[in-house]
């Protein structure tokens, strides 16, 4: 048995953090310019309400009576691991949009982001530069590759020494490659995956009170090493210099520059807690302008980059039919302007809908968490930390799914037939 605090761990500090991103976006110094604040808090509520709902009925569906798998295959592992490096440059190529054996270029590339990640931010998103491999085979490597990191920060303590070397030399050339491209995703995620990996391995362990400050150290430096990169990245993103803040004006709304806590904050916090605002911010607005908007059904390929990026080589141009490319017309920019989860996801499935996805998600978070500590399951803590991930980032964006979604669909639905039905295969 597993007490209830530990059963309901995660839950209360994913909840928790999503009304931290609520609380942000309501006391947020702007002049919101929009009727659906109220209507947007109830929804938000709402989805909370399922996510815990979903997460009950998840927990208390593991069964005993399951070929679990506590530590993975070596083979498998191995497989992995010599996939992932040779194959790793086709990755790269495809993303940056060269040739694998470009390597000099690709480093230049990404060399110039990194000393100015304006720059190379619009470099990555240049449509004028077209993909050099073929999609197909991206596909396929992505099977493997997508839960590389994954796996890596799973397997950390079982592996041998060459085994980490490998995996900080690789961690290395992500970093590399997120700062390159002057965006913030890649690196926070790193980041938070490792401590999802770190929350899920550590928590039914009785740990000593030394540990327990060695990892909040960790927890600590790791926050402030995100909080760094994030600002420093869209502070350079926007020329550098002194933050102006009508730079930071979401869509048709102001910040209030005459707001009491921003006018108290030290000059050199209000960059930090501006953009933060705006980080966070930015989705939940854009949701509230989205309810102003008709639902236009895009056949279940409109909910992440990657399914968008399927419809559009099968030349069904889903794209425009989603609430993200829609809101154009209210002066949001699709390929600048990022949004929350809810608005990716009711392009498939309507506003009315998302609740229910959200109660899925909780069901898979609850199952795969006590899966992962009452039995220490290697699949569940993958699908934990896919969940995870995916739940944390969902003020900002759907992406990461899209970040995952070859591999990450086949492990769930593996996940769910050995697991939830408990089928052998």
């Amino acid at each position: 048995m597993i007490s209830l605090a530990l059963k309901y761990k995660p839950l209360k500090y994913l909840v928790g953090f999503n009304l931290a991103t609520l609380f942000i976006f309501l006391t947020a110094p702007v002049f919101w310019k929009t009727e659906n604040l109220f209507v947007f808090f109830l929804f938000f509520i709402f989805c909370q309400i399922a996510l815990g709902l979903g997460f009950k009925i998840g927990a208390d569906g593991v069964k005993n009576k399951i070929n679990y798998i506590p530590e993975p295959n070596k083979r498998f592992i191995n497989f992995v691991f010599v996939f992932y490096v040779c194959t790793f440059l086709i990755k790269y190529a495809y993303l940056l949009k060269f040739y694998p054996h470009q390597i000099g270029e690709m480093i230049n590339f990404l060399l110039i982001g990194i000393a100015s990640p304006q720059l190379g931010y619009q470099m990555s998103i240049d449509p004028s530069r077209g993909f050099t491999i073929p999609w197909s085979i991206y596909a396929v490597i992505s099977v493997v590759n997508q839960l590389f990191f994954i796996i890596g920060f799973i397997y950390w303590k079982y592996s041998n020494l060459s085994k980490k070397i490998i995996f900080i030399i690789f961690l290395a050339i992500e970093f590399f490659f997120w700062f390159g491209r002057g965006t913030n995703f890649g690196v926070i995620n790193l980041i938070v995956t490792f401590l999802l990996v770190m929350f899920v391995n550590n928590s039914i362990k009785k740990i000593k009170l030394t540990q327990k400050i060695k990892r909040t150290v960790v927890i600590v430096l790791l926050g402030i090493a995100g909080l760094g990169v994030f600002t420093y990245n869209l502070v350079e993103r926007g020329g550098g210099g002194e933050v102006n803040s009508s730079e930071l004006s979401l869509g048709r709304s102001e910040i209030d520059e005459n707001n009491s806590f921003l006018n108290s904050l030290p000059k050199s916090l209000v960059p930090t807690y501006l953009f933060t605002v705006y980080y966070v911010s930015q989705g939940y607005y854009h949701t509230c302008l989205a309810f102003d908007l008709d639902f236009h059904f895009t056949y279940f390929l409109g909910n992440n980059p990657e399914t968008i990026n399927i419809g559009n080589i099968m030349g069904m141009e889903v794209d425009k039919e989603t609430y993200v490319y829609r809101l154009n017309q209210k002066g949001i920019d699709p390929k600048i302007n990022w949004h929350s989860i809810y608005t990716w996801l009711a392009s498939d499935f309507s506003f009315f809908g998302v609740p229910f996805i959200f109660f899925i998600m909780g069901a898979m978070l609850g199952h795969s968490w006590v899966s992962s500590i009452k039995h220490q399951d290697f699949i569940s803590k993958i699908i934990f930390v896919i969940t995870g991930n995916i739940l944390i980032f969902s003020f900002a964006n759907n992406n990461y799914f899209g970040s995952i979604f070859y591999s990450g669909t086949i492990v769930i639905i593996y996940w769910y037939i050995t697991r939830v039905k408990g089928i052998k295969v």
